[in-house]
């Protein structure tokens, strides 16, 4: 049978993104994907599938561990299991471009309801879970003394946070299929008010739910960053 965008599975993934399956067997997926100017995924990482990206138009941008790459049409980037990567659209023009991932995967999204340490895919609710940070990027302020105390209302989420280096602060946001998205804001014990905004992929890994999180300032310099907030039981850890 002859494959097209017309005859094959769409599905949306991101603010601004769309993909189709061309093929989607056990073994394998072939995926074209359309990504808006301005645009980029949440960083993730694959624990058993080699994924190898082709562009067909414009230019990706590729963050992988800490190198970023640049990939123009015709040319293409390889990525094996286990490691972090991201792609954006940092042009003013669309994106396109094949992504084919061996063995299929089964979750494409990791914004899609987890696959937890033990193969089972379930939706978790934050209602009165507590967390503190477990690692950061150096232009953060949450550290391992930062406790977050998260409440949940159906697809609403928000949180108090102080600790460390941070007086107090408060989030507010959503959660959808296991990802945050929210806004922050905090002050510093040197009186310094900060903004910024996140989005947050929840992983549980040895029994225990992580927030793995892509911020950014939206004051000061604007830069970017990463942390991980791992779920703490005060009458185990403390």
């Amino acid at each position: 049978m002859k494959i097209t965008k017309q005859n094959t599975k769409q599905y949306k993934w991101g603010d601004k993104s769309n993909g189709w399956y061309f093929l989607e067997s056990p073994h394998l997926h072939i995926i074209e994907a359309l990504m808006l100017p301005n645009a980029a995924e949440t960083k993730y990482y694959h624990n058993t599938s080699e994924q190898f990206f082709y562009i067909i138009k414009g230019i990706a941008t590729f963050e992988i561990g800490n190198e970023i790459h640049k990939i123009q049409a015709r040319e293409a980037i390889y990525i094996l299991p286990e490691v972090k990567h991201q792609i954006k659209n940092l042009t003013n023009k669309n994106l396109e471009f094949i992504v084919i991932s061996q063995p299929a995967i089964l979750n494409y999204r990791i914004n899609k309801p987890f696959e937890n340490n033990i193969g089972e895919s379930q939706i978790i609710n934050l209602n009165n879970k507590q967390f503190k940070g477990l690692s950061n990027s150096k232009n953060g302020e949450v550290s391992d003394e930062t406790i977050f105390t998260y409440h949940q209302k159906n697809d609403i989420i928000w949180a108090t946070y102080e600790g460390g280096d941070i007086k107090f602060g408060t989030l507010s946001g959503s959660i959808t299929d296991n990802q945050l998205k929210f806004n922050y804001q905090h002050q510093n014990l040197q009186g310094t008010f900060l903004t910024g905004k996140c989005e947050t992929v929840i992983f549980v890994i040895n029994n225990k739910i992580q927030l793995h999180e892509n911020w950014q300032w939206t004051c000061r310099d604007f830069s970017c960053g990463e942390s991980v907030l791992v779920e703490v039981n005060f009458s185990a850890d403390f």
